[in-house]
């Protein structure tokens, strides 16, 4: 029966007597069996690390006083016990905050507080203070020993009258860390006491000895618009559908969230059933040391953002479900080998890299994403575009033009029509909110369609840029023709397979991700030139990427128009496979097989 203790102290390198207290102490927790150890480092630069086998978590100097930041850690990490040897004038004074299920507090005065006589309240109790301070007041009153009772237990470093009344307790300082220090012991003798105050005042119920079974807990950021949100949104959704033991962590709702556009409203409108699935599961307990722990790395907005938002957990078993096209150095591989049980990947070609760089395939494996039939079909009500023109093209994604090939689409529409063909071109994009993206990508976009559009006899071109619920989704396909993505390099290509659930004939780069869904048989799909590789400043190879045929994406564009009836017969047999073969509840079985969880 182990019991997860949680110290909130400065970081491992800071020269200050929490640190240096830390270090000592839990490197000899460490070594019993009886405790997992866990180091909430504050004012750490490092991204989640271990050190000397110990987990390390950054805890930004900015968000100590944050409950919303500190409720988070602790939900995730689930610790039994959390202790602070930060000196007062450093502490939250929100500790209210941290009452939380499942865990006790507990404040180590440190030694720093001598210094001072100042005490700190919040609603009531005393969060810390020096021995001087405490002895005026006279030790714990009664009034302050029941505020205690509620919230944490008080542990001095030198004994004083009075103190070893109500929740106080003396477990004595580190002896030769710090020249104000009048007493002291050895680490050994300072750890015992410390568990026997432990012991004695923590009414602790390890989550351990619950014997809660194995659960996936699915980390990454949730209701926000963005395409891997959805993915994980779907999956997560469709595992606990089949019944298995889910918890979804919202990893970034608070670092994130002055970065991304979040969009609960927009989840709880347009999927109300799973998002109050999803809001459920997220409260389950579940024992940390008995999870599997599947990362989604996510976009990288801004430092702070990628420090704490990139595998924070470091769970007993981890997994990385990686998205991106890119290249894979060896020595990355090895670093992700040591760090991760498994890599997955939603294609072949996104695993592929980790493969060649050296990971063994028993240690990886393909999790194709999916559609939702229910809402992915050829009767999805469509929306109503706003133009004059029958026959309608679409193209819908993030305004990633080079990668999804938008120059593409829009220099093959406009040879491939006029305006006298009745024929229009819909570009749709999601709202985009940050100023930097938004002139950075759809600017581009824009200046782009307005120079196709400024032609004599260009053909129509409407850029539309809205929100869509989920549950609505469909509709932006059955709205359309034709659906048109001559993708340069793509990790999956959701909205490729989408467009096909909905029946639409798609013409297509038929290369990276899409390649594993993408034939003939079900498309047109584009020739390209071979894998061109794309090298950093430093010569090494970032990724690969290929060249669409631009004459034949004209000629297909073209066809299509002429060949509505055969080019919809084709739409509607793609349709058939995909809602048949290419679901998210087949994609939640292969994940949770993959570990015996079905």
């Amino acid at each position: 029966m182990k019991v997860r203790l949680a110290w909130l102290a400065d970081a491992e390198d800071a020269d200050t007597y929490s640190a240096r207290e830390t270090r000592v102490l839990l490197r000899a927790i460490a070594r019993q069996q009886r405790i997992v150890p866990l180091w909430f480092a504050v004012g750490s630069s490092e991204a989640p690390h271990l050190w000397n086998g110990i987990r390390v978590f950054p805890v930004p100097t900015e968000c100590l006083s944050s409950a919303d930041f500190l409720e988070t850690l602790l939900h995730q990490q689930r610790p039994d016990v959390v202790i602070s040897n930060l000196s007062s004038a450093r502490f939250p004074a929100g500790l209210n905050c941290l009452r939380q299920k499942g865990a006790t507090w507990i404040h180590r005065l440190n030694p720093e507080d001598a210094q001072s006589e100042r005490t700190s309240e919040s609603d009531g109790m005393v969060v810390s203070a020096s021995p001087l301070a405490l002895k005026r007041l006279g030790g714990l009153a009664a009034p302050l020993s029941s505020a205690f009772d509620e919230a944490c237990v008080l542990v001095v470093g030198e004994e004083e009258n009075g103190l070893n009344r109500g929740n106080a307790a003396y477990v004595p300082y580190l002896r030769g860390l710090d020249p104000s220090i009048r007493d002291g012991d050895e680490p050994w003798a300072v750890l015992q006491r410390l568990q026997e105050v432990i012991a004695d005042k923590v009414p602790v119920q390890p989550i351990a000895h619950m014997r809660y079974p194995t659960h996936l807990v699915m980390r990454q950021q949730l209701f926000c618009n963005v395409s891997l949100a959805h993915v994980m949104f779907e999956l997560t959704n469709a595992l606990i559908e089949l019944g298995v033991p889910t918890v979804p962590q919202d990893e970034h709702a608070l670092l994130a969230k002055e970065f991304i556009h979040r969009e609960k409203d927009l989840f709880r409108a347009g999927a109300p059933e799973k998002c109050e699935r999803i809001m459920k599961s997220m409260q389950r307990d579940y024992d940390p040391e008995n999870a599997i722990t599947v990362h989604f790395p996510m976009l990288k907005f801004g430092a702070t953002y990628t420090r704490f938002g990139t595998f924070p957990s470091l769970g007993r078993r981890e997994v990385l479900y990686t998205t991106g096209n890119h290249a894979v150095m060896a020595d990355g591989v090895r670093q992700m080998a040591n760090r991760f049980e498994m890599i997955l990947a939603p294609s072949r070609h996104t695993l592929r890299p980790y493969l060649e760089a050296g990971l063994s395939r028993g240690r990886g494996a393909v999790i194709p994403h999916g559609v939702d039939p229910s809402i992915f079909g050829p009767d999805s009500t469509p929306f109503p575009y706003m133009t004059g023109k029958r026959f309608k093209f679409l193209q819908t994604s993030f305004p990633w033009i080079y990668e999804k090939g938008f120059d593409l689409t829009v220099q093959a529409f406009g040879r491939a029509f006029s305006n006298r063909d009745d024929a229009a071109l819909i570009l749709r994009v999601p709202h985009i909110v940050n100023p930097s993206k938004r002139s950075s990508s759809l600017g581009r976009l824009e200046a782009l369609v307005k120079e196709e559009s400024a032609r004599a006899g260009a053909p129509e071109i409407v850029l539309l840029e809205m929100d869509v619920q989920p549950n609505r989704r469909g509709g932006i396909y059955s709205g359309a023709d034709c659906y048109v993505h001559p993708l340069r390099a793509e990790g999956f290509g959701m909205t490729i397979l989408e467009a096909m659930a909905c029946g639409l004939p798609v013409i297509a780069t038929p290369w990276s991700g899409p390649a594993d869904f993408l034939s003939p048989r079900h498309a047109y799909t584009l020739r390209h030139s071979n894998p061109i590789a794309e090298t950093g400043k430093d010569g090494s190879v970032k990724r690969y990427h290929v060249e669409p045929d631009l004459d034949h994406l004209v000629y297909l564009m073209r066809f299509v128009y002429e060949h509505r009836d055969e080019a919809r017969a084709l739409g509607q047999r793609a349709s058939a496979v995909v809602r048949r073969d290419w679901t998210w509840n087949q994609a939640a079985v292969k994940l949770a097989s993959l570990f015996h969880l079905l």
